[in-house]
């Protein structure tokens, strides 16, 4: 499981000497066979060795840089993935000793990189679309928390609360012991789910998840949440029937289910929005035409597009940008190449401006924008008009 301390390692992360090398490699085997993937690094590499040859830097780097990518090379050769894996992401520099492997649940786009610094923009891509989750299972007396990334879990066995307040001294009689054990149970039991709702968000605070949920017999869950504070609270996907002893296995079942669920609500309110936007002639785009005409614009702000949408088109070679039509780049000039799937440049180009983007599950939920669609941050001409109608006013 990538953790977000990692990918911070990743973006700071400068190479001092040598080069920094970042290979993506696309091994989906619901769409792709070991030889396509294996023809693709193949590539990939001896594109990365030309690229080598044209460097002025230290021959040392180069012959480094060249290690680096014959161990890639075998790698690729000898991996044998799990089906829950459908990407491998490499990061290596050879001269400082350092050779990295992350397995990923999500198709990512093959690409191979040559720097100083790794190229991290897909790794940051699937932090932000996909919500690291964090389980909370508790009883009246422990609690153990868990986190869900993209299909895995994990559970954080250092998370640890007090399930005791300290004892003050009490003088009772025989008649009242008991309700006096009752009394101490409860506030016992309220001090436990108080000292676990302080630890929550220590932990949400370091980033260890985004969202979280509760699980617990009734009514514990309900009072922990409760006792959330605001951006916790804000951010709880829901409180499930759950026993503190349950395996790994059942409670990511059950935080799938609440996940993909919440998934959905989402993104029928996003498709909502956009529809609405579409029809007022409002801050939205439907198509891969027009959404295409507002990456050239550096005007995307929320990217929709169907999981499975793929569709040929051209890109330019220089800055990476996508196009659906045309001989040379609209930003830079260059001449454009033909791509099998365009969708997949375009999504990495909505990333690169800073735009979210969501790619839709639900079935037929958007069907009627075309299979792509885009909230926008301006309507063409709207600025013009805009410093128009102040010159006038002037």
């Amino acid at each position: 499981m990538i953790t977000h301390q990692e990918v911070n390692l990743l973006v700071s992360y400068t190479a001092r000497e040598g080069v920094a090398v970042s290979f993506y490699l696309n091994t989906d085997g619901t769409e792709r066979s070991k030889g396509v993937w294996n023809i693709e690094a193949k590539d990939l590499i001896k594109n990365a060795r030309k690229e080598l040859e044209t460097l002025t830097i230290n021959r040392r780097y180069v012959e480094a840089a060249e290690n680096s990518l014959k161990k890639i090379q075998a790698l690729v050769t000898a991996e044998n993935l799990a089906p829950r894996y459908k990407s491998i992401a490499v990061f290596a520099n050879e001269v400082e000793n350092f050779f990295q492997i992350y397995h990923i649940p999500v198709a990512v786009k093959s690409s191979l990189v040559l720097d100083s610094n790794f190229y991290v923009r897909p790794l940051l891509a699937l932090l932000e679309e996909h919500s690291r989750i964090g389980f909370v299972l508790v009883d009246s007396r422990s609690a153990r928390l868990f986190e869900i990334y993209m299909g895995e879990i994990v559970e954080h066995h250092e998370f640890a609360t007090k399930t005791k307040p300290h004892k003050k001294p009490i003088l009772e009689t025989f008649m009242k012991r008991e309700k006096r054990l009752m009394q101490r149970k409860e506030e016992e039991t309220r001090f436990h789910l108080s000292s676990t709702a302080e630890v929550l968000r220590m932990h949400f605070a370091l980033r260890h998840f985004d969202k979280v949920i509760i699980g617990a017999r009734k009514p514990l869950g309900e009072h922990l949440a409760r006792l959330l504070n605001r951006r916790l609270h804000d951010n709880l996907m829901g409180v499930i029937e759950a026993d503190i002893h349950e395996k790994e296995n059942e409670i990511l079942v059950k935080v799938l289910r609440v996940e993909k669920e919440n998934e959905l609500e989402e993104e029928r309110k996003l498709l909502r929005r956009i529809a609405g936007e579409i029809e007022k002639d409002g801050y939205a785009v439907k198509g891969v035409r027009n959404v295409i005409e507002a990456a050239h614009e550096y005007n995307l702000q929320t990217l929709a597009v169907a999981q499975d949408f793929s569709q040929p088109g051209l890109v330019c070679p220089q800055c990476g940008m996508p196009h659906y039509e045309g001989g040379t780049c609209v930003c830079c000039g260059e001449s454009l190449v033909e791509v099998t799937d365009v969708i997949y440049d375009l999504v990495e180009e909505a990333a690169r401006q800073g735009a979210a983007v969501r790619h839709i599950r639900g079935e037929n939920l958007i069907t009627s924008l075309e299979n792509i669609a885009s909230i926008i941050k301006f309507k063409r001409g709207e600025l013009i008009r805009i410093g128009e109608t102040a010159e006038t006013e002037i």
